[in-house]
């Protein structure tokens, strides 16, 4: 984004994003400010997985956000019923920012051992992953193409960023505006379908 450009807005009213445990999750609390500044009325849902909790605080982000906000666990005192319905509150899609290679393979593989997984398994929702993969290989490129076939799924546009462990710099998805970009297409696309358009 340049100076002269105007921050994204979503779109629709409410979303839910999921916090994985990457080191990049510390810089969550960050965006999620911009979000909440930068679009005032949009309410902001939030589960963190157990693995984030080393990066970032589910009390941090509860002050922060102004929806829903639980420890991805089933055991956890803070969840709610909505991931049994495959969204939190009126969420309108999910983003999951970021998303380790972990999270990734989890979901391509169908896994449902979290209650976060469940919802992303059972939605109907756009999903769109914000990717924060330290390699690329023909396994890794394998399950993405298999969590791509679901017609609800996206990911987020790659953006240059430093990395964490030997400062050099690489291409990943941890990229919030984009991610917001690609709601808002699939927002858009589904409201056109809603009133039967093409």
């Amino acid at each position: 984004m340049t100076p002269d450009q105007q921050p994204p807005t979503f779109e629709g009213s409410e979303l839910h994003i999921h916090v994985s445990g990457s080191i990049s999750a510390s810089l969550v609390p960050w965006w999620i400010h911009w979000l909440r500044y930068t679009n005032p009325d949009v309410v902001v849902n939030l589960s963190v997985s157990e693995n984030a909790h080393r990066f970032v605080s589910v009390d941090a982000l509860d002050h922060l956000a102004n929806g829903e906000v639980w420890s991805d666990s089933w055991s956890s005192p803070s969840l709610t019923s909505g991931w049994r319905l495959g969204g939190t509150g009126r969420s309108q899609c999910i983003i999951v920012f970021p998303a380790t290679l972990d999270t990734v393979m989890r979901l391509s593989q169908g896994r449902a051992d979290t209650p976060a997984l469940m919802m992303m398994q059972i939605t109907n929702l756009p999903i769109v992953i914000a990717e924060v993969s330290p390699a690329e290989n023909e396994v890794i490129g394998f399950w993405r193409e298999i969590l791509l076939r679901r017609s609800n799924v996206s990911f987020a546009p790659e953006v240059e960023g430093t990395r964490a462990d030997d400062r050099s710099t690489a291409r990943n998805g941890f990229n919030f505006p984009g991610a917001l970009a690609v709601v808002n297409a699939a927002l858009s696309t589904a409201e056109r379908r809603g009133r039967g358009q093409a």
